[in-house]
């Protein structure tokens, strides 16, 4: 299995993952739509395992409106890593254990970007 080559983008004092990213971001402020941008959940705490430190996991998303009023996640996927379900699943369990159900959303490409921006804008 061959992994794509992820393009990182330096701009508005910001690091994206990608071009794809970074213009999901421009949308968001274009359209004046509030946000935060790479927001970190803990899948599991770090722990002792046999005196050996078994470290957290941790998914970042790429843009969460929760604090905003929008209960929903996005986060531009032009290409999935293979952990990337698994971390999924898990994230939804614990956004379900703490009793949030945020719809979540991954555009693969800019039609699919503007048509979440749509969503976003209707909630």
């Amino acid at each position: 299995m061959t992994l794509k080559r992820i393009t990182k983008q330096d701009k508005h004092g910001e690091k994206f993952d990608s071009k794809l990213e970074l213009y999901f971001y421009e949308l968001l402020n274009k359209e004046n739509i509030k946000f935060d941008f790479q927001v970190q959940y803990t899948l599991h705490p770090s722990f002792k395992y046999n005196k050996a430190t078994v470290r957290a996991m941790t998914l970042t998303v790429d843009f969460d409106f929760t604090k905003h009023g929008k209960n929903i996640i996005v986060d531009t996927k032009g290409f999935q890593r293979p952990d990337n379900k698994l971390k999924w699943k898990l994230i939804k369990y614990v956004l379900f254990q703490s009793g949030k159900t945020p719809e979540i959303h991954f555009p693969k490409n800019q039609k699919e970007c503007g048509e979440v921006i749509q969503i976003i804008k209707k909630l």
